[in-house]
């Protein structure tokens, strides 16, 4: 058998080394796209949202976010009231234009 030239060595050894980071590089992305991890890391970003969102930078939980939330929500239930007796007002009088 003939002796390899040391560029054929080297040649070689590059595509085995390249064949070995592809390999690693393969398995890393297998990992990271599994579903169950997606989930995960996703779950974990809207937790670090959430906390973000509704604590200063001290670590200290800011009302002021709750307080303009309970506003809202009672600006629309409030809504949703006069709605739905305006609505009874407007039905009341179609019956009562009827019964005649």
């Amino acid at each position: 058998m003939s002796e390899k030239a040391p560029s054929e060595l080297k040649l070689e050894n590059d595509i085995t080394e390249a064949r070995d980071r592809l390999a690693t590089t393969i398995d890393e992305l297998t990992v990271r796209a599994a579903p169950k991890n997606v989930v995960a890391r996703q779950t974990e970003a809207a937790k670090k949202g959430f906390y973000d969102a509704t604590h200063d930078d001290k670590g200290e939980l800011r009302t002021d976010i709750f307080v303009a939330a309970g506003a809202a929500v009672a600006g629309v239930v409030l809504l949703v009231v006069l709605n739905s007796r305006r609505r009874e007002r407007k039905w009341a009088r179609q019956r009562a234009r009827r019964s005649w």
